[in-house]
């Protein structure tokens, strides 16, 4: 049976995808790099889960909210009944501990591993599915600026972003009217769902410090943006949005090819990541190179 390391952690997963070298990430994680809350070993391999809690949600729904994400050393993708014991025992572990912690728990469960969606089945009696998110990469490829209408495409710094701060959170708000994610979709959060995300957006045009952002603009005034994060190996594009207006210009796929260029160019990879159902960014994405390395299901658990 062959097996897979797994851990929900895009950067990380994304390195080892392209080098399909997963050693160092099995010996880390059964070194307990990854602080499992809990977790189980057989036959050599660790099997756990990690809960944070997710502090914007909590504090807008006035109740504790909190994310699971799991880690496994080594997990086949197909089934086998021995594994999905393991599992089932695993999230009688996890069901344990939501039972003797009050609160609202969204599982992210990736989607090749059957044996914990069987386990999940098995263990959960009432869970709220909330659509899944897909995770892409692009490394080692160096793709055609994709300007064609000659916009200014390049790395703000914050000095600008303070400047048009009120231009860029108005086209990000009106772009996430419409957006329907995993809070929307569930009927215990979607009363204030918007507010989730305009916090996030509000939060983002503040984080300084901590994101940069690559600008589309015409003459002085921006078009479009895309935030990033930044790591040794990896380049991430994390929020972005274009106004309503300039939609047909072209300044999105623009700035993902100046991105994956920039990311190219330190040799780093290219990491993003949307919803299932959000198919013309994902057509945007294939068109330029980039694939998809993993999968998530959003399971929502209440037990308030």
């Amino acid at each position: 049976m062959q097996k897979s390391v797994f851990v929900d952690d895009n950067l990380m997963l994304g390195e080892c995808y392209v080098k399909r070298e997963y050693g160092n990430l099995k010996e880390k994680i059964i070194g307990g790099g990854y602080h499992a809350t809990d977790a189980l070993i057989d036959e050599g391999e660790l099997f756990g889960f990690h809960i944070t809690k997710n502090h914007n949600v909590s504090q807008i729904y006035g109740m504790d909210c909190y994310v699971v994400r799991f880690i496994f050393s080594g997990v086949s993708q197909i089934h086998d009944n021995r594994q999905e014991r393991i599992l089932c025992e695993l999230l009688n572990k996890l069901k344990n501990y939501i039972d003797s912690h009050k609160g609202y728990y969204n599982l992210r469960i990736p989607s090749h591993i059957v044996d914990l969606i069987k386990a999940l089945n098995l263990t959960f009696m009432n869970p709220i599915f909330c659509g899944g998110t897909v995770e892409e990469l692009i490394h080692g490829k160096y793709v055609d600026d994709c300007n064609a209408n000659n916009l200014t495409i390049e790395f703000a710094d914050w000095q600008y972003i303070e400047k048009y701060k009120g231009e860029l959170l108005t086209m990000t708000l009106e772009s996430f009217e419409t957006y329907q994610g995993q809070y929307h979709i569930s009927g215990v959060t979607q009363n204030k769902a918007g507010l989730i995300y305009e916090n996030w957006i509000r939060e983002t045009m503040e984080a300084q410090n901590s994101e940069k952002c690559v600008v589309a603009r015409i003459h002085e005034a921006p078009i479009g943006f895309v935030t990033i994060k930044e790591t040794d190996k990896a380049v991430e594009g994390v929020l972005s949005a274009v106004a309503s207006k300039d939609r047909k210009l072209g300044a999105y796929k623009a700035m993902i090819a100046y991105l994956i260029n920039y990311a190219n160019k330190k040799n780093k990879s290219f990491v993003t990541s949307t919803q299932f159902d959000n198919f013309i960014v994902q057509g945007v994405w294939n068109s330029l190179g980039l694939k998809p390395f993993y999968s998530i299901y959003n399971i929502h658990i209440d037990n308030r």
